[in-house]
């Protein structure tokens, strides 16, 4: 019956009614991972929302396929959204469209042309040879980083000078996060950025001093993996921050988001 339908409709019409047969008549397997989204969302929206208000300018740094985009706009702020990478950057077009400012290149600390590893995981491609070697013989062992392109990069202060200062600068950019960071000479309210330990232990207290340089009053926070939930009550100062990222406590962490704000 099947063969007999898809001859009848084509492929192509196949195609296009399988979302909505998820959508609207979703399996158990779907249903659950629909929720765990919602939930995820919630989360990310409640999170935000303490520190964003209704029209603040908001730069997503390695946005993906927009999983903080949604709650950033749900938050009514102003997105630009960087995403080097095309199969991400074109579901970000269709998904968002003018509600977001789609930039698609890499930043970097200067502008130029930089290699791009593109993996069959697409949220794990990377700028970063080293991070791909710390993490493809047991964290993602079973990834491979076999397409290469050519990307062309900007800078944070680029990004500022063309659409202001934002409030809030989220970056997820799979161990690049200390060159971005380098590109940035500005004091921001509130930035977020993923670590990776113990692979990458190091890079996590050289970007607090990176974003210390912009901005010497800061004090830190963190998130454990996708909980977004702040990990202590009482935000620590940047070297307290740095300390503790050396601790074995925060080494089981595994991954998770840095953030760092102008002390209140």
């Amino acid at each position: 019956m099947k063969k007999i339908i898809k001859g009848l409709l084509g492929q192509a019409f196949i195609n296009q009614i399988r979302p909505l047969k998820i959508k609207y008549f979703p399996n158990e397997f779907q249903k659950e991972s629909i929720k765990r989204e919602n939930e995820a969302l919630l989360k990310r929206k409640k999170l935000f929302s303490h520190y964003i208000k209704q029209g603040d300018l908001c730069f997503d740094v390695g946005a993906n396929i927009g999983n903080r985009v949604g709650p950033l706009l749900d938050i009514g702020a102003r997105v630009v959204a960087v995403e080097p990478q095309k199969s991400c950057y074109d579901i970000l077009a269709k998904k968002f469209g003018d509600k977001i400012t789609l930039v698609t290149k890499g930043l970097s600390d200067e502008e130029g042309i930089k290699k791009f590893f593109i993996s069959d995981e697409p949220t794990i491609s990377s700028f970063s040879e080293e991070w791909i070697n710390a993490v493809k013989n047991d964290r993602f062992k079973d990834a491979n980083w076999d397409k290469v392109v050519e990307i062309e990069m900007t800078t944070l202060d680029k990004l500022i000078s063309e659409f202001g200062v934002p409030v809030f600068i989220k970056i997820d950019v799979e161990g690049y996060e200390v060159e971005v960071l380098k590109g940035l000479h500005s004091a921001i309210n509130l930035i977020s950025f993923e670590y990776t330990v113990p692979e990458q232990t190091m890079k996590v207290i050289d970007c607090i001093n990176y974003i210390q340089k912009a901005n010497k009053n800061i004090e830190c926070n963190y998130s454990i993996g996708e909980s977004m939930e702040l990990a202590t009550q009482n935000w620590l100062s940047a070297d307290k921050m740095k300390t503790y990222i050396l601790s074995e406590e925060f080494v089981k962490t595994g991954f998770g988001d840095v953030y760092v704000r102008t002390k209140q």
